[in-house]
C-alpha cells in the first residue's frame, strides 16, 4: 500500500489508486480504507468537474504585455491551437505534470519568436504547430532544445496509447531539463 504522501502525489498527478482484490474477489481492505477511497474519488471527480467548467489556472496564458517576461521565465512552452477550448483539460494536466516536476510552462503560439528563442523545451500539439515552430527557429536552436510533438488535442482525447506516449515524452523532457549543461 502507498503511504499518505505517495497517495497525495498520485492524486495531484490525476492518478486514481484502486484497491487490490484478493483471490476470492472480495476487497482486501478495511471499511475505513474503502470509505477514504470513495471520498477521495468523489473529491477528485468534483475537482475535475470544476476544472472542466472553469477556466484553467494551471496553464498560464500570457497577455501581450506580459508575454515577453513570462516566456523568459518558462522552461517549457506549450504550443497548441488556441481556438480549441476543449484542449484546456489536457493542457492543464500537462501543466500540472510539469509543475509537479518543478518545471515552469507557459502556453504560447508558434509565431512568438521571443518565446521560442528563450524556451528550453517545447511541447507541441499538432503537426501544423510543429511546422510553424520549426520554421521560426534556426537549425542550431532546434538542436539545442527538447521537443515533444504530439497529435492534435482532439485526436488525443480518446487515444490511450497516444496519451501514454505523451507522458513518456514529458518524462524524457523533464530529465533533459534536469541534466547539467554540457
Amino acid at each position: 500500500m502507498h503511504d499518505e504522501a505517495s497517495l497525495r502525489r498520485l492524486e495531484e498527478m490525476g492518478i486514481d489508486v484502486y484497491l487490490p482484490r484478493d483471490a476470492g474477489g472480495a476487497v482486501a481492505a478495511s471499511s475505513s480504507m474503502v470509505a477514504d477511497a470513495v471520498a477521495a474519488s468523489a473529491a477528485a471527480t468534483s475537482r475535475a468537474a470544476a476544472t472542466a467548467n472553469a477556466p484553467s489556472s494551471a496553464v498560464a496564458t500570457p497577455t501581450k504585455d506580459a508575454a515577453n517576461t513570462a516566456s523568459r521565465d518558462a522552461d517549457v512552452l506549450l504550443l497548441s491551437d488556441t481556438a480549441i477550448t476543449a484542449s484546456e483539460p489536457l493542457l492543464a494536466a500537462v501543466a500540472r505534470t510539469l509543475a509537479y516536476a518543478h518545471t515552469t510552462c507557459v502556453r504560447a503560439s508558434a509565431d512568438d519568436a521571443a518565446a521560442l528563442a528563450t524556451a528550453r523545451a517545447l511541447v507541441v500539439f499538432g503537426e501544423a504547430q510543429a511546422r510553424a515552430a520549426g520554421a521560426a527557429l534556426s537549425a542550431q536552436r532546434q538542436s539545442q532544445i527538447g521537443w515533444v510533438v504530439a497529435a492534435e488535442v482532439a485526436r488525443l482525447r480518446g487515444d490511450a496509447l497516444g496519451k501514454r506516449a505523451l507522458w513518456g515524452e514529458l518524462k524524457r523532457v523533464v530529465r533533459l531539463l534536469r541534466a547539467p549543461a554540457r
